[in-house]
């Protein structure tokens, strides 16, 4: 799964905690260092966050296997990862790879949905999730429209189902 950096924009990076072990690709680390959205110290300190280095040539057949060569490095090395590691959740925002990750049968999760989960899972209160929700149409650099923020807080809002 790789790391999102939105949650980080707006103070909740912990979140990610609830999801036991992250995988995250050598170009998704990369990436995410290089651009200064997370320093490699941030990636190392958190407990559950497991560096990945993929096989190239094995990545290479599987984006040709998979009509992946529109996604960029860090994106198909993610889908990759899901199949080689049997993992079926993707943490992801990008359109396009969500796209993709249901092609391949997994599961997309953005940002905005892990609120919903923290929240359903009382690791944070219904304002926290609220105001996260918030930050994330209003702060962050995510591109969400208000109207999926407002249906992201409506989910908070429905109790689960029995």
């Amino acid at each position: 799964m790789p790391v999102h950096c939105h949650l980080a924009e707006i103070g909740c990076f912990r979140l990610l905690r609830a999801f036991g072990a992250l995988w995250v690709p050598h170009a998704v680390w990369l990436e995410t260092a290089e651009h200064n959205r997370l320093s490699q110290n941030d990636l190392s300190e958190e407990p559950n966050i497991q560096k990945y280095s993929a096989p190239q040539f094995e990545v290479a057949q599987f984006i040709i296997e998979n009509n992946l060569t529109e996604l960029h490095a860090g994106e198909r090395e993610c889908l990759y990862l899901c199949r080689e590691k049997g993992i079926t959740t993707l943490l992801t925002d990008d359109l396009a790879v969500r796209d993709a990750a249901r092609r391949l049968n997994l599961v997309p999760v953005g940002s905005l949905g892990i609120v919903v989960m923290a929240y359903k899972r009382k690791d944070i209160t219904l304002p926290d999730a609220e105001r996260y929700i918030a930050d994330l149409y209003d702060v962050s650099s995510l591109f969400v429209t208000r109207d999926i923020a407002d249906i992201a807080i409506e989910q908070l809002r429905t109790p689960p189902k029995r």
